[in-house]
């Protein structure tokens, strides 16, 4: 028989939140997003006003915005998604694949995934914040 007390962790009273040295996916996803977006839609318009895909410059900005940044726009949604769910904040379920896939050819659809993370969200302020 254990006679010895042992404390309950210090999260526990408040959520059951995992320890900032346990997540593995925090990271600064939004800041990433929001330039990964404004910096795709900006060469998106340029390649569409501007460029054409028969000179080197138009191809180099159309890879650019259609296999660096469309990919890299899904990777920081998927993040942020796991980021919230390890933390217990929001667990989007399936819409994050939702978003991950819509967000592919077009990009700009993180401003839906962010409302959407937004209106989900906890009233506790403190649950968004850094690691």
């Amino acid at each position: 028989m254990n006679t010895r007390a042992e404390s309950a962790p210090p999260d526990e009273g408040t959520g059951d939140r995992s320890d900032p040295s346990d997540r593995r996916f925090d990271g600064p996803w939004l800041a990433a997003l929001a330039a990964t977006v404004g910096t795709w839609t900006l060469l998106y318009a340029l390649d569409w006003a501007f460029l054409t895909p028969e000179t080197a410059l138009g191809a180099a900005v159309g890879f650019a915005h259609g296999y660096l940044l469309a990919p890299l726009a899904t990777a920081t949604i998927l993040l942020d998604a796991l980021s919230l769910a390890e933390r217990r904040v929001v667990d989007l379920g399936v819409f994050k694949w939702l978003y991950a896939f819509a967000a592919l050819p077009a990009p700009p659809v993180a401003a839906v995934y962010y409302a959407h993370r937004e209106w989900l969200k906890s009233e506790d302020a403190a649950l968004l914040g850094g690691p």
